[in-house]
């Protein structure tokens, strides 16, 4: 699939309804958690939102760290098999089309945290997305994604460090990726961009500071060994 198909797909809530129904849910990794830990810090108190959240494994890893969190999606059959999960003090669910419904009212500037998105950034307009990201969060607040690389010509491959064979084995579009080229052109007006190497097909970008005047810096984990992640360099 080309850059621009990727850019233009459209699923329906009905079609990730019917997805959603079919398969097992996503699992979440000790390997992914022990990385949000070292590039984002969680801790409790804070205040999250988890958008494209699907059935809400990774926005009950949230929750699990102590934050106040609600997950966002547009498929209510992936939100009633969130909310049936297990209920949490600390947890909420709310039905969402992101990229064609206004923004809800209780995302008031300058009040999160913390904003992740696993998966969906293909999928939700990502440029205006994360001008909004960096509205909503506090000055100290992080941008978390994970995502699907591949070729121009399109590649999907399971995670590496996951080893089951959860969930459907179609190709795109529910499986969406982006290229590395793509994802570089991601996070224009942050003071820190990180960009790390979960796998040879898995990233996750870490932003903060959205509108600051410092450069932006990046990281890139070629080689992810134990829990080290390196150091930010400037880009270049």
């Amino acid at each position: 699939m080309t850059t621009a198909a990727r850019r233009s797909c459209r699923l329906s809530a009905a079609d990730w309804n019917l997805w959603t129904a079919a398969g097992p849910p996503t699992s979440v990794s000790p390997a992914e958690t022990e990385h949000f830990q070292e590039a984002v810090a969680a801790r409790t108190g804070m205040t999250a939102i988890d958008l494209a959240c699907g059935t809400g494994a990774w926005t009950r890893q949230l929750a699990d760290w102590g934050m106040t969190v609600t997950g966002y999606d547009f498929s209510d059959e992936a939100l009633r098999q969130a909310e049936t999960a297990g209920p949490c003090g600390r947890l909420s669910y709310a039905l969402w089309d992101i990229v064609a419904d206004p923004i809800p009212a209780e995302l008031v500037p300058g009040t999160l945290d913390v904003v992740t998105c696993r998966y969906g950034l293909p999928y939700l307009e990502p440029g205006r997305l994360l001008t909004d990201v960096g509205r909503w969060l506090r000055p100290t607040g992080v941008f978390y994604a994970l995502v699907r690389v591949g070729s121009e010509h399109g590649h999907n491959e399971a995670p590496e460090w996951q080893t089951d064979d959860s969930g459907p084995s179609d190709e795109a579009p529910l499986h969406l990726e982006l290229t590395d080229a793509h994802l570089s052109d991601l996070g224009t007006g942050w003071a820190r961009r990180e960009v790390h190497q979960l796998s040879r097909c898995h990233r996750t970008l870490v932003l903060s500071g959205y509108g600051c005047t410092e450069p932006a810096r990046a990281a890139i984990d070629t080689h992810r060994t134990g829990s080290s992640i390196p150091a930010t360099r400037p880009i270049t």
